[in-house]
């Protein structure tokens, strides 16, 4: 009986072993595997990284001015060994320049002008005016004996353009007109009515006399 249990406890110590065996195995398949620890690099491999070294910048050097030249004058006085050159006294015959006096002006007087009596109190009758020349422009009035770039300027601000108004002009008329340049009597002379009547009818001017 005692040989009987020894043989049953051995098969059973072997049952134990081997069931122990399967479970290890069993357990260790399905246990995550380990994460592979990487070792870090040695010290010596590790190389720190300086700074590069800042260079300063040159300070700008001030610039050298140049000292102007003498003048003749003070080259002259250097060579004389004077240093101050207010320190010599001016020469007897010269003289600070005086601007001289000015002159006295004489006030100028306008040119007197002739003084022109209004067109209402002129004698005679204002002959009938134009308010701009007809048909093709002002006739030459110069053609007519007395009647000069003045006169026939002032005779065309009056509204005379054509030889026609003057050939039409009545005696009082030709007063008046007279009387307006200044020349009473002038125009009955020198017959400026029959002289423009003429050239209408074709004839030849008077011929101007030379001044």
């Amino acid at each position: 009986m005692t040989a009987f249990a020894i043989e049953v406890a051995l098969l059973l110590a072997v049952v134990f072993g081997l069931a122990l065996a399967v479970g290890y195995r069993i357990g260790r398949k399905q246990r995550p595997a380990e994460p592979v620890q990487v070792a870090p690099p040695p010290a010596s491999v590790i190389v720190e990284r300086q700074p590069a070294p800042v260079t300063p910048e040159p300070k700008p050097e001030p610039p050298i001015l140049a000292e102007p030249a003498p003048s003749p004058q003070q080259d002259l006085f250097a060579r004389l060994g004077i240093s101050d050159m207010n320190a010599v006294p001016p020469l007897d015959d010269e003289e600070e320049d005086e601007p001289p006096p000015p002159a006295a002006q004489s006030p100028t007087r306008p040119a007197p002008r002739a003084r022109r009596r209004p067109p209402e109190s002129l004698p005679g009758v204002r002959p009938p005016a134009l308010a701009a020349p007809e048909g093709k422009g002002a006739d030459d009035l110069k053609q007519l004996k007395g009647i000069g770039p003045q006169n026939e300027q002032r005779l065309n601000e009056i509204g005379i353009f054509h030889l026609r108004q003057i050939a039409a002009w009545t005696p009082e008329e030709a007063a008046w007109v007279g009387s307006y340049l200044a020349f009473p009597g002038r125009i009955e002379r020198e017959d400026w009515m029959g002289q423009a009547k003429a050239i209408l009818e074709g004839g030849a001017p008077p011929p101007r006399r030379r001044r």
